[in-house]
């Protein structure tokens, strides 16, 4: 597929409610609020035609207008806090395809609380995805050992700790952060996907449905959706030295 010819679409979910950190989709960071972070570096990638906005926030409405973008309005069904994001994209997947007639050749999904992408790195997983067309997507991926399974615990129903996980699956390992080998978090600021993604999740790799069965990882330094209070200052020193031209720190 000639990269002229491909028609990619960008597509950002944002909810109104927030669970960890109150309004943090329309938090103000730098100047901007976040979910404009990802609407900015969909703007200015050469290979998004379009983007859609699928959300029951009028702030976060308005802010997508605001960068160019169509909203998607969600049924009353997908208002719940506890709806899975799956849903969220079977719907808007249905309405840009199916309603609006839209011939996409990749999805660009994009979160209202993943600041830490912009155009330059969409375009990169673009053209890394179309190199690699035997994969189904193409995510952000972050090393984090020192999150290794082997460290992580949960509290039993006696109140003690005791390991999250089975750790026989590991077989040998030490308390070193690395002994069971290098761990990687998905980014869900960035991901390039195929509209088959969407169209098809059942059997795909959990708990991410809608990244399919293949998965290309692209690895980058710092990353995550933002759901805690002590990510804003790593957000607003990652987007000081890789974010628009407007809230970069000058030389």
């Amino acid at each position: 597929m000639e990269e002229e010819e491909m028609n990619v679409v960008g597509l950002m979910i944002g909810k109104k409610s927030s669970a960890g950190v109150p309004n943090k989709n329309i938090s103000m960071v730098l100047g901007h609020r976040l979910c404009e972070y990802p609407l900015m570096a969909a703007s200015g990638s050469k290979y998004i035609n379009k983007v859609f906005v699928s959300t029951d926030s009028p702030i976060i409405a308005e802010a997508g207008r605001s960068h160019g973008a169509e909203i998607i309005d969600r049924p009353h069904s997908l208002e719940d806090p506890k709806t899975l994001t799956e849903d969220v994209l079977s719907h808007a997947y249905n309405v840009i395809v199916e309603e609006r007639k839209e011939e996409v050749d990749f999805f660009v999904l994009l979160y209202s609380n993943g600041g830490f992408v912009n155009s330059e790195l969409i375009d990169d997983a673009i053209e890394r995805l179309v190199a690699n067309p035997d994969f189904d997507s193409c995510v952000g991926t972050v090393s984090a050992d020192m999150f290794t399974p082997i460290r992580a615990k949960r509290i039993n129903d006696d109140g003690e700790l005791v390991p999250f996980v089975d750790l026989d699956v590991f077989g040998q390992f030490t308390s070193n952060r690395d002994s069971a080998g290098n761990v990687f978090f998905i980014d869900m600021s960035l991901q390039v996907l195929k509209p088959e993604c969407f169209a098809r999740m059942d059997g795909n790799q959990e708990p991410f449905l809608w990244l399919g069965q293949k998965i290309l990882p692209y690895e980058k330094a710092f990353g995550g959706d933002l759901d805690a209070t002590w990510q804003y200052p790593v957000l607003e020193a990652w987007l000081k030295e890789n974010g628009p031209e407007t809230v970069r720190k000058e030389e």
